[in-house]
């Protein structure tokens, strides 16, 4: 069965109906998402490579991994639930920072795909172990790279088309 997500107003705020996530792409429904970066004791900040085969933004690096929230689940449960799918890794709510909500729009797919979105932003730590053990969540995620701030901003600035863009979050990544 198709994921079914809460669909909210313009203001962020549920309206009561939920819709299977095709339908709330295809009308640009308003919903919610999480954004999770996994950073190490180096400073380093984990970016999937999304799967080259992905509807959207394929072959871009992106969050260390996102998610819809399913109607009716925390932003919480389905940040914890995103990092166990598309990374292999269990962490538990209180290994996570809040950071920000921010709003995201965007039209992909020449229209097809319609993003009106508020995101919640989380953090964690993810350590050598947990590094060792990342598996790629298959037509998910192709890979996984590290970019310390200084490699970040320099592919930020000479290859942005190489990245989804995420102006919030990256503001708060290199600052």
């Amino acid at each position: 069965m198709e994921e079914q997500i809460d669909v909210l107003d313009s203001t962020g705020q549920k309206t009561g109906e939920i819709c299977p996530r095709s339908e709330v792409h295809k009308r640009g429904l308003w919903h919610r998402t999480v954004h999770i970066w996994l950073i190490d004791k180096a400073g380093k900040i984990l970016f999937q490579l999304r799967a080259h085969d992905k509807e959207n933004n394929p072959g871009l690096y992106d969050t260390s991994c996102a998610g819809h929230i399913s109607a009716g689940d925390s932003s919480i449960d389905s940040a914890i639930r995103e990092i166990r799918e598309e990374l292999g890794l269990k962490k538990k709510p209180e290994d996570l920072t809040f950071i920000f909500e921010a709003v995201h729009t965007s039209v992909l797919n020449g229209g097809s795909y319609i993003d009106n979105e508020y995101y919640d932003t989380y953090k964690a730590f993810i350590s050598e172990e947990e590094k060792s053990q990342l598996v790629p969540q298959p037509h998910e995620v192709d890979d996984f790279k590290f970019f310390s701030v200084k490699e970040l901003q320099e592919a930020l600035e000479k290859t942005p088309q190489n990245f989804v863009c995420h102006p919030k979050d990256f503001d708060y990544l290199l600052h």
